[in-house]
């Protein structure tokens, strides 16, 4: 992260401070401020003591039925044994009491009743939740802003690396066809002179960048010969449907090649009697 950006995030810190201050102090003064600071602070109170007595709700269910389950066992007999109407009867009360007591601890306690805060208290939680939420929303702010920003910088430096490669791959192809052409034209101009060896020439570049050069070459041809076909292909149906006419029979191409080959025989020896008529005369 660059030092400007540390210096602007610490500034919009230190600022948000005197900031959440000020928001308290408004919400003291002000009726409006004041009346939803007290209703946020009373429904956060309602939500901590709701959360707080379920809890320890759970507990003290979980304990009262583990209790009377124990005591519904401690009373169950496990062995049969001789027993007197009273104690028959002082059993069954007691089965009967454990029984009571594991169903209350079934039932669902009922609601408790949650005492509001005072307006002090409640305008002063409310004022300290709204300026601790504008503190937290700022830091959370500048940290998504840097992450941003660095995988914004971190993007355009990819790209940047991606066309400075293409760029290269660009030239080097420029460079070496250049250099291709320039050892062929060379081999040429030799040709021309009748400087070659009987030999084959050596050639100057090496064989990779031939074998480079030859193998685009057939690639690009490929490439044009599927294009040539798709092309003429086009053009062809694009002729047919534009002037659907019956295609030439074979027996109507036929005397056209007979009239033309009878016409360029005519062509020659009228040729031919041109030139024996000026041998004559000189």
């Amino acid at each position: 992260m660059s030092l400007t950006l540390k210096l602007s995030s610490l500034v919009i810190r230190t600022l948000s401070k005197p900031i959440a201050n000020q928001i308290k102090a408004q919400a003291r003064e002000h009726e409006r401020f004041r009346r939803i600071c007290v209703s946020m602070a009373q429904s956060l109170h309602r939500m901590d003591m709701r959360l707080r007595l379920g809890l320890l709700r759970d507990t003290t269910t979980a304990q009262r039925r583990a209790a009377a389950e124990a005591a519904a066992r401690k009373h169950k007999p496990t062995t049969p044994t001789v027993k007197t109407e009273a104690e028959t009867k002082a059993e069954a009360d007691a089965i009967a009491k454990a029984k009571t007591a594991a169903t209350e601890a079934d039932k669902p306690a009922p609601k408790p009743h949650i005492r509001p805060l005072s307006e002090s208290k409640a305008i002063e939680s409310g004022a300290s939740f709204i300026s601790e939420s504008f503190l937290f929303i700022v830091a959370g702010g500048l940290i998504v802003y840097e992450s941003w920003r660095s995988r914004r910088k971190e993007t355009t430096r990819r790209e940047d690396v991606e066309s400075r490669l293409v760029e290269l791959e660009q030239s080097e192809k420029a460079a070496r066809r250049a250099l291709v052409a320039l050892e062929t034209e060379l081999l040429q101009q030799k040709a021309k002179n009748g400087t070659l060896p009987l030999k084959p020439p050596s050639r100057i570049l090496p064989r990779e960048v031939w074998e480079i050069e030859q193998k685009e070459e057939a690639e690009d041809a490929k490439e044009e010969g599927w294009l040539s076909h798709i092309g003429s292909y086009v053009s062809s149906l694009w002729d047919s449907v534009s002037n659907p006419q019956s295609p030439a029979t074979p027996e109507n191409e036929v005397p056209a090649s007979k009239e033309a080959s009878k016409a360029q025989s005519e062509s020659s020896s009228a040729d031919q009697a041109d030139k024996d008529t000026q041998t004559k005369t000189s």
